[in-house]
């Protein structure tokens, strides 16, 4: 097995090798990552061994590669999967697949059999994606930022870890918070909004039997929140710490 890397890179070549369970020295210019049993075992790059010069031969952009099947690792440099390893390569190359905060995502096989392995933030998505949801129910499972959540499914659907299928952004299950301006929602959900919808600059809100229309701003970091000035919650009678359903008016 030997090319270039124009139609696929080192990632995806390893992943591959990997994911066959193969034995063997995958050799570029300057480098070589020696897999065994598909885990990677010894990795040198530039006069450099172990974890940095694994990160490094999966960094390139160009150049040949040829797989030696079969060939013995001269000494032992890297333990664990390939998995993280691909992960850490993917942040820090700063690739992703986009994801909606509506987007259906759920994980592989791959990404079943991988999660254990994983750090613990990409252990808990793909633990909570079980079965199928939205980023905006993982922020709300996991606690974190929506945009954190949106990045790290787009890393791990990179590697094909995990399913994205776009939906339609319409309805947000929000829980209302006492803020210090207007109405507000996480600037990337109204961004969703507005790619999809066009002009989009009031939400209708259903709490319980009640519903209101509110003119609606976007905010940096709240997540599945939908924030509401003190004099919005009390004109509209709402209570903060309640969930409630928000879509654009179109």
């Amino acid at each position: 097995m030997e090319g270039d890397f124009r139609l696929l890179g080192p990632i995806d070549l390893l992943q591959l090798l990997a994911q066959g369970g193969k034995t063997g020295a995958f050799r570029v210019e300057g480098g070589e990552v020696y897999l065994e049993r598909g885990r990677p075992v010894h990795a040198a790059y530039g006069g450099v061994e172990g974890a940095e010069a694994l990160l490094a031969v999966l960094a390139l952009k160009e150049g040949r590669f040829r797989f030696f099947p079969g060939e013995a690792a001269p000494r032992r440099t890297l333990e664990g999967p390939l998995e993280a390893y691909l992960l850490e390569a993917v942040r820090r190359l700063g690739e992703g697949v986009e994801v909606g905060p509506f987007d259906l995502v759920r994980p592989t096989a791959a990404g079943l059999e991988a999660q254990a392995t994983l750090e613990p933030e990409a252990f808990a998505l793909l633990q909570a994606a079980s079965g199928g949801k939205s980023p905006l129910d993982l922020a709300a499972a996991t606690g974190l930022p929506l945009g954190r959540v949106l990045k790290g499914l787009g890393q791990l659907a990179r590697l094909r870890l995990v399913e994205v299928s776009p939906r339609v952004p319409r309805t947000a299950r929000l829980r209302v918070t006492l803020g210090g301006k207007g109405a507000q929602v996480d600037a990337l959900l109204l961004k969703a909004w507005r790619e999809h919808f066009g002009r989009v600059f009031r939400v209708r809100v259903r709490a319980g039997e009640r519903e209101v229309l509110l003119p609606v701003e976007g905010a940096e970091g709240l997540g599945v929140v939908l924030s509401l000035s003190p004099e919005l919650l009390l004109f509209h009678g709402l209570k903060a710490g309640e969930e409630v359903l928000v879509w654009p008016e179109v």
